[in-house]
């Protein structure tokens, strides 16, 4: 699956957004650790972070498998 036609300004928006995403995951997660380190030992963070990087990345699958890619040219 591909998308019809992406214009330049339609491409900088997608960028735009998807960088946007991704900074606001990770200050999610940086808001997140000192939260959790208080009622938890280091380890178990840690475990933790592991956990949620792998649930992320079966979501990030399922939607790489649903969004189609920009047409090259």
């Amino acid at each position: 699956m591909r998308y019809q036609s992406v214009d330049n300004e339609k491409a900088k928006k997608m960028i735009s957004d998807f960088l946007a995403i991704q900074r606001d995951e990770i200050n999610q997660i940086q808001s997140h650790v000192p939260k959790l380190s208080k009622a938890l030992p280091a380890v178990k963070v840690a475990r933790y972070l592991q956990i949620e990087n792998k649930i992320r990345a079966m979501v990030r699958y399922e939607l790489a498998e649903a969004i189609p890619l920009v047409p090259g040219k």
